[in-house]
């Protein structure tokens, strides 16, 4: 057998308690053909030697039932990793991203994310998410704007999701989507004013304590800007990709090369621009008005050498959905911006199985 055909084979192992396989959450991470036959390598997070004896077991079980003998199953950990490390002599140097987690409960994690205020982060995220659900995935919603949450107001939830006690939250759940903000914690227009560790605390506890049901596509979103939540995200969830969102004015573009440079810096793929405010097209007459400028999106997807995925117009319609509590892609589905918000995750899905396939061949 050739070694795609093994990562077939392996493909029908699932991790233990979860319904995804381990070739698609990444554990698969070299398959050797040897004289006595097949050596394969994973890379676990798990420290359960239960569960470890048990992956390991449904792996040899699963190459047998194809008649391939496989000469060993090397699981490694990140205490076995390190511990080669210092065996070796070798000094390990602490990297503040070494200890980014898979999240357990969906496939794929995105993030939301802006350089500015005031560019439809939140909407755009809550649409999307939406669009998301319609085209048949499972969906969940993480607001982690944590000085400006409006996802309870976009999606008209405004009670406290069902806690067992201190450290179990689970989310809320509106059109099929589950939620979570810190909206659904605080008294309505209340400041929140919070300083760096208290905002890791919060990203730590919504990453931690909350139970999710198991999910295709989790969407984060997160507040404008570089700074806290984003950094705590990023050193403790393995993220998919960032979408980033701008409107087409230089200032707004400005803030969007900032956002780039940070994901870059934490290995976090930007999947591509939204281009929010494009345009105003008339209602009497069609014609398009590039209030903000025209082509800033473009250019700056060419710049960063990823996919302008959409360009969203100056709708009433979408902020009068908004402030009703249903978005326009459950309350306008045949409108046209609806159905861009349906482009778009489109592009998303396909993007995500793009990635997912180069990762499935990496050595």
């Amino acid at each position: 057998m050739k070694k795609e055909e093994i990562f077939d084979i392996i493909k029908t192992v699932k991790y233990p308690g979860f319904s995804r396989n381990i070739v698609d959450f990444g554990m698969v991470k070299d398959i050797e053909k040897r004289a006595d036959g097949w050596s394969i390598r994973l890379k676990v997070i798990s420290q359960d030697e239960q569960k470890l004896e048990n992956l390991r077991q449904q792996v040899i079980k699963a190459m047998s039932e194809k008649g391939e003998s496989v000469s060993q199953v090397v699981i490694d950990t990140a205490s076995s990793q390190q511990e080669r490390h210092q065996n070796a002599g070798e000094p390990k140097e602490k990297n503040p991203f070494d200890d980014q987690k898979q999240f357990e409960y969906a496939d794929n994690v995105v993030a939301i994310a802006s350089g500015k205020g005031g560019v439809g982060k939140s909407t755009i995220a809550a649409n999307l998410s939406l669009a998301l659900a319609k085209q048949g995935k499972t969906v969940g919603l993480l607001d982690l704007d944590v000085y400006g949450p409006s996802i309870p107001t976009l999606f008209g939830v405004t009670h406290v999701p069902q806690s067992d006690d201190d450290h179990t939250i689970y989310p809320a759940e509106k059109y099929g989507i589950q939620v979570l903000s810190l909206g659904f914690f605080i008294e309505q227009d209340s400041p929140v004013i919070w300083r760096g560790p208290l905002v890791m605390k919060l990203v730590t506890q919504f990453l931690n304590d909350v139970v999710w049901k198991p999910m295709d596509i989790l969407v984060i979103d997160l507040p404008p800007g570089t700074g806290d939540v984003q950094l705590s995200l990023v050193q403790q969830l393995k993220l998919d990709g960032a979408i980033i969102i701008t409107t087409p004015q230089d200032l707004a573009l400005a803030d969007v090369k900032r956002s780039a440079n940070m994901f870059g810096k934490v290995n976090t793929p930007i999947l591509g621009i939204i281009e929010n405010m494009s345009y105003f097209k008339c209602p009497s007459c069609g014609k398009e008005s590039y209030i903000f400028g025209k082509g800033g999106g473009e250019r700056e997807s060419q710049r960063l050498n990823v996919p302008l995925l959409g360009r969203l117009p100056l709708d009433e319609s979408i902020m009068m959905a908004s402030d009703t509590g249903c978005p326009i892609v459950e309350s306008l589905a045949d409108s046209p911006s609806a159905k861009i918000f349906g482009e778009i995750a489109t592009s998303l899905i396909k993007s995500f199985q793009t990635n997912k396939d180069k990762k499935q061949w990496e050595p």
